[in-house]
């Protein structure tokens, strides 16, 4: 059985659609959800976005997990999101099968 985590990577590497991932987080006994509305990666997004072996080398949309019981989609360029600085607070992108640790605005790699 995937994880919750899995699940999360598996959408933002475009191998499963929404609909797919509600479904999968659902059968898992998650609360979380994937809301249509903010949540949404779209065709083109995820076409545009890379990551390469280096954080800074990512680019493109992803979601953030900052603690607060949902995610929110953010814009990254070269390994920084883009209006979203979380200071010292503890956050985690999700970006085309990837997670980094959020620092401030900076993508690194996990603790």
């Amino acid at each position: 059985m995937k994880t919750i985590e899995e699940i999360i990577l598996d959408y933002t590497k475009g191998e499963k659609d929404l609909t797919e991932t509600n479904k999968a987080l659902k059968e898992v006994g998650s609360n979380l959800f994937l809301n249509p509305d903010r949540n949404k990666l779209t065709e083109e997004e995820k076409r545009s976005t890379t990551v390469g072996y280096y954080p800074d080398q990512a680019n493109g949309y992803g979601l953030m997990d900052h603690g607060v019981g949902c995610l929110e989609k953010v814009h990254v360029v070269n390994g920084k999101t883009v209006d979203v600085n979380m200071g010292a607070e503890t956050a985690y992108v999700y970006i085309a099968g990837r997670k980094y640790r959020l620092r401030g605005d900076v993508l690194t790699e996990e603790d």
